[in-house]
């Protein structure tokens, strides 16, 4: 027994006394996040899921009843690069609205996304803002997509931002770096589809030895958002066993009126390969 204890306290000295790992500093975590998403966009494009997305309107306290509106959308929800070389841009083809279907017009999402034209393109992003007038709440939205706030860690636009170090926390079990992000000025990465500036802020999560994106909290600042007395858009991450990448889990948003708050929730499961036909031709 005696020779137990002195054995344990040998041990326990010897991992105190062992040299502790650095932390990689803020300029290295960001190359390294930026070189994933350089491969990533690669390997999570031409990818489908389908999509339970819940949306509900809260009143602010003193304003009468709670919940005022309620609405639930399935959708399939395609990613597919765009012809400009976009890489995050999401298309969601709503399927049903509070459980009926919905008729529709023009050829079916996945159709034209297989032609690959920038006839067949355009057709399908107008399919898309289309789509948004399902949203319920005062605040017009298209940017409602899970992957929309990685584009601002990419090569393209870091530049653009300052980050700064926000602490560390578990995300599915794994040590993450969290990094506040906040853009600097316009002309700006995101617009509010009206030919105005939106200032884009918020925080990332990333396992700081492969730069991979675990969540993401993405709000919205500056004249074009003012309206707004709140907003973010929270997306988890999760790695999916089939095609071996972390995908989009769960999307979260809210958007802050005076009276009232509109939220959402979305969940996304059964991710497969989108196989896109031909390839991109521009007409003549």
């Amino acid at each position: 027994m005696r020779y137990r204890c002195v054995l344990i306290i040998g041990v326990i000295l010897c991992a105190s006394n062992a040299p502790q790992a650095q932390p990689a500093p803020l300029n290295v975590v960001l190359e390294r996040v930026a070189a994933y998403l350089l491969d990533y966009e690669t390997k999570v494009l031409e990818v489908v899921a389908e999509e339970e997305y819940s949306q509900w309107i809260k009143r602010r306290p003193g304003y009468g009843q709670d919940t005022v509106a309620r609405r639930k959308l399935n959708s399939t929800y395609f990613l597919v690069r765009l012809p400009n070389g976009q890489a995050w841009y999401g298309f969601r083809d709503v399927g049903r609205v509070d459980g009926k279907t919905v008729a529709r017009e023009g050829r079916p999402m996945a159709d034209l996304l297989s032609e690959r034209t920038i006839d067949a393109v355009e057709e399908a992003l107008a399919m898309t803002r289309a789509n948004a007038k399902y949203n319920i709440g005062g605040v017009y939205r298209t940017l409602n997509v899970p992957l929309q706030a990685l584009e601002l860690f990419s090569h393209r636009f870091q530049q653009r931002f300052d980050f700064h170090e926000a602490g560390r926390e578990r995300v599915n079990g794994l040590e993450a770096a969290v990094l506040g992000f906040r853009e600097r000025s316009a002309p700006t990465v995101i617009s509010d589809g009206f030919g105005g500036d939106v200032l884009s802020q918020g925080r990332v999560w990333v396992d700081p030895a492969s730069g991979a994106v675990l969540r993401t909290e993405l709000g919205f600042f500056g004249p074009a958002t003012s309206y707004l007395k709140e907003n973010l858009i929270r997306v988890d991450f999760e790695r999916d066993s089939r095609l071996q990448l972390l995908l989009p889990r769960e999307m979260e948003e809210t958007y802050g009126l005076d009276v009232e708050v509109v939220h959402g929730r979305a969940t996304y499961r059964n991710y497969r390969r989108f196989e896109t036909g031909g390839r991109l031709v521009t007409p003549n």
